[in-house]
């Protein structure tokens, strides 16, 4: 049995967090702010701290850094969970953002415990401090917006996937539906909300890459896979064409404009069965193709699809329509572009360019 230490400001989600950390059969000891976290830690070193970010009196990173700087704590593995995404998170052993799911949470729990030696990364000085007094309020205030948002939808999505255990157990089928429904919701509502703030951090130009050397065939090969496990009745092709040597990308934000693309074909597929990835090349650029069979996008509506706020008509209010506006900003980042083509009822294409650099 291992202790745990648990500091979250909200109520709720301090019991649900609790609850599933004694589950695994550890003990917890609870605080409600960054401050009494830290009084907790001195008095009886715990084996590992769950922290929320957002938090009175001393915040997640503020109760990470104090705790790095006593030789008692260093060594502490520590497990921040924030809404936002606070600069200097590399420095915790394991981020994950809210709303947290059930699963993730308990592997990153029974991680974090079974691995007290993993290397810890400190971030600059330089870099925590470079932005401006302006854009530390702006930034701050969108962090306090996702936090305020956010926060009750961790709590309600936590307790829906309880609830949903015990359903199951019960075998209440119309319980079960009654509770998948929900967490679809919150999911939906999670994604409003995050979609917001990217694009606001994009509108602001706050929204930073971290660009890698990747490999774009297995990273192409591990999207299409998720969504053949997640839609094994649809068939999801992919063409990699000529190998191609590692582009310099931001994997996650890139991973995020194909989900949005591949997402958009799934809704949008009509009667087909058939979504279609492939790559090919022109000079300098990479192109990745996301083509799907049905129902297509009106001639007058297609030159105002990657503004923001623009619905299809089919959509029926299940998009909010920043989803492709994001994605668009997202290829401009990165030097490329994003790009469409489509008739009604043949379907439509999405070209997103991706610069090659030597």
């Amino acid at each position: 049995m291992s202790l745990v230490l648990i500091a979250e400001d909200e109520e709720a989600l301090l019991e649900v967090f609790s609850e599933v950390v004694e589950d695994l059969g550890h003990r917890v000891v609870r605080a409600h702010n960054g401050e009494e976290a830290l009084l907790l830690a001195r008095t009886e070193p715990p084996d590992l701290v769950v922290s929320d970010h957002m938090m009175p009196r001393r915040t997640g990173m503020q109760l990470l850094h104090a705790m790095r700087s006593e030789p008692v704590l260093s060594e502490v593995p520590f497990l921040l969970l924030s809404a936002a995404r606070p600069p200097g998170r590399e420095a915790a052993q394991t981020f994950l953002p809210k709303p947290v799911d059930l699963t993730t949470f308990e592997q990153a729990v029974s991680t974090a415990l079974q691995s007290r030696t993993a290397p810890r990364y400190e971030t600059p000085q330089a870099a925590r401090e470079s932005a401006t007094a302006v854009s530390l309020a702006r930034e701050e205030m969108l962090n306090w917006v996702a936090h305020e948002l956010k926060t009750p939808l961790s709590s309600a999505r936590l307790n829906t996937q309880l609830l949903l255990r015990k359903v199951h157990k019960r075998g209440a089928e119309d319980e079960t539906r009654s509770a998948e429904a929900i967490l679809r919701q919150l999911d939906r509502m999670n994604g409003l909300v995050t979609s917001i703030l990217d694009a606001s951090r994009l509108a602001d130009g706050k929204l930073e890459l971290k660009q890698e050397p990747t490999d774009l065939g297995p990273f192409l090969q591990d999207l299409i896979q998720d969504w053949r496990e997640m839609q094994p009745e649809l068939d999801f092709r992919l063409d990699l064409g000529e190998p191609l040597e590692p582009l310099l990308l931001d994997a996650e934000r890139v991973r995020q404009v194909l989900n949005n693309l591949l997402s958009n074909a799934v809704k949008y597929r009509g009667e087909s069965r058939r979504v279609e990835v492939g790559v090919t090349l022109s000079p300098g650029l990479v192109l990745i193709h996301v083509r799907d069979h049905g129902v297509g996008i009106p001639a007058n509506a297609l030159p105002h699809i990657f503004e923001r706020f623009q619905r299809a008509d089919a959509d029926r209010g299940r998009g909010h329509g920043l989803g492709l506006f994001i994605a668009s900003a997202l290829a401009r980042l990165h030097g490329g572009s994003l790009s469409a083509r489509s008739n009604l009822g043949e379907g439509s294409t999405f070209i997103l360019r991706l610069p090659r650099r030597s």
